[in-house]
């Protein structure tokens, strides 16, 4: 009988931490609406909390900085964060495939790529993110495609970027910057503000909401809506803290999972339908591309594919846009 106590005993101690341990969430962004990461946390958050987990969001990096958060994942020491894709693109380039400018027509046609459909090149990026202790649970959109900022001259074509300086996230984005024709500097997004006051930069390559979100509109005062790139963040998850759940655990998280990003997928949509207003609220004079510039960046930047992602994955990539596109 004291036997069979102290089982009892063990299994419940070894047990217990999968339905007790608190579940942290670790986002980057400050705490508001038109942040897709804190949206997205919280949207996992509740979804666990309905199933009696125990879940919490910890908004503007208080779990520290993207790398910080993807090492903490790594080891099991925290068990989601939302972070950049440059996080998974020091793993896997092809990655780089579903960002690239014009790949997919929009961000519902980016969906329907790497939600609805089964794809080597996503999986192979998810065995990659596996391989590092990390599993991918989804790549939340931010809102509508890319554009460019800047803080001194309404862009229409190609030529009149000629004299910017455009801030780059990574090497990569050099190259694409180059067909452009711009310049590009590799500047950390918290230094961006001092760089483009510092004659540094002029402006950047972004989706409207991170100028938003962080008050950029406040010196950045012309976007240029060139429909280029499909923006998305990177949902990450330990793996280490993921297969040491027991089944019932699983199968809940795997349901917080499915709702947030089928909830995202909504935001996204109503979060693009509104945004290029939101700038014209903010004081930003949003032009377009004129057709024919429309045409030339898009043949420009078809040029860069092979600098963004590997050579030997750009034919599969155009043919998954192609057989999702409607």
């Amino acid at each position: 009988m004291k036997q069979s106590l102290i089982a009892a005993a063990t299994l419940l101690l070894t047990s217990a931490p999968a339905f007790a341990q608190e579940i942290k969430i670790a986002v980057g962004c400050p705490p508001v609406a038109a942040c897709s990461d804190y949206v997205y946390a919280e949207d996992l958050a509740a979804s666990l909390k309905d199933q009696g987990l125990e879940a919490n969001v910890f908004t503007g990096g208080a779990l520290g900085k993207d790398p910080e958060v993807v090492d903490q994942l790594s080891q099991g020491l925290l068990q989601f964060g939302l972070t950049n894709f440059v996080m998974i693109n020091e793993v896997d380039k092809n990655i780089l495939g579903f960002l690239a400018p014009y790949m997919f027509d929009d961000m519902e046609h980016f969906f329907r790529a790497t939600q609805d459909t089964e794809s080597d090149l996503l999986n192979g990026v998810k065995a990659s993110m596996e391989a590092q202790g990390i599993k991918i649970a989804g790549l939340p959109g931010l809102g509508g495609t890319m554009g460019v900022f800047n803080a001194t001259t309404p862009v229409t074509k190609v030529e009149d970027m000629a004299d910017l300086r455009l801030r780059a996230i990574d090497s990569t984005q050099i190259e694409l910057f180059k067909e452009w024709g711009v310049q590009g500097v590799v500047v950390d997004m918290p230094e961006f503000a001092g760089a483009v006051q510092q004659g540094i930069v002029d402006g950047y390559f972004n989706p409207p909401v991170v100028a938003l979100i962080f008050r950029h509109t406040e010196f950045l005062k012309h976007y240029t809506n060139i429909g280029a790139g499909t923006p998305f963040r990177s949902a990450l998850m330990s793996a280490d803290w993921y297969n040491d759940l027991d089944d019932e655990t699983r199968a809940k998280v795997d349901t917080a999972v499915e709702t947030a990003n089928a909830n995202n997928r909504v935001w996204t949509a109503k979060a693009a339908a509104g945004e290029l207003e939101g700038l014209k609220k903010a004081g930003v004079t949003v032009s377009e591309l004129e057709p024919d510039a429309y045409a030339d960046l898009k043949k420009r930047s078809a040029e860069a594919y092979e600098a963004l992602m590997p050579p030997a994955s750009v034919e599969h990539f155009r043919a998954l846009a192609e057989s999702t596109r409607q």
